[in-house]
């Protein structure tokens, strides 16, 4: 999606009639993501992940009411975060704890539960299905019970399942989405040149701090 209609029309029909936070992203970083293949997606602050299942329509096969080992981040910051557009998780065959170092390395985060609801409603509105049909997916920056980390995915009939699994577990059903979060608060002529991060390049200018 590129330029600000674009955006009011998914926030519009995804979302409703909400006042969104002003996207962090540049004009060049949104007008990209048709070539890099990617997908923004906005996640407003206090929205539970019962409540996000219930405003989209998801069916699922957990109580997210009464869940309450499953842990989120960035609860209380509505932000935009850019995420890979793929049908299906990368990395397969990946324990999440390998998939998360990589994805650190480069400057990038995981999903967590409510960033994964958002992300298959964006998908949806984009393509008119849902994602990971036929896989699980590793929510690398949230976590389940202790040391645990959650895994989502829809199946064939479009119920959104999760269990929680071991971060060292892997096999070739399951992989990873990663997310970008934008490498300033606000959009000014100071931040503007500031880079993001890319997947694929370990480069310090993607990072968040580094040391020279």
């Amino acid at each position: 999606m590129t330029g600000s209609t674009s955006l009011d029309t998914y926030i519009k029909s995804v979302y409703g009639d909400i006042e969104p936070e002003s996207c962090p992203f540049t004009e060049a970083e949104i007008k990209e993501l048709e070539d890099t293949n990617e997908l923004l997606v906005y996640m407003p602050s206090g929205r539970t992940p019962a409540e996000l299942c219930d405003m989209w329509g998801f069916r699922i096969n957990v109580d997210f009411t009464s869940e309450s080992y499953i842990r989120t981040v960035m609860n209380d910051e509505s932000h935009w975060f850019i995420t890979s557009n793929s049908s299906s998780p990368e990395l397969l065959y990946r324990s999440g704890q390998e998939a998360r170092r990589n994805y650190e390395d480069e400057g990038l985060h995981g999903l967590d539960l409510r960033r994964y609801l958002a992300f298959a409603a964006a998908f949806r509105h984009r393509w008119g299905t849902l994602p990971d049909q036929k896989y699980w997916c590793f929510l690398l920056s949230g976590s389940y019970d202790r040391s645990g980390v959650s895994v989502v995915g829809f199946d064939g009939r479009g119920v959104l399942s999760h269990h929680g699994w071991m971060r060292n577990f892997r096999a070739k059903f399951a992989g990873s989405r990663y997310s970008v979060l934008a490498p300033r608060l606000e959009v000014t002529a100071e931040t503007e040149t500031l880079s993001r991060a890319y997947r694929g390049q370990r480069s310090k200018i993607g990072l968040e701090a580094a040391i020279d």
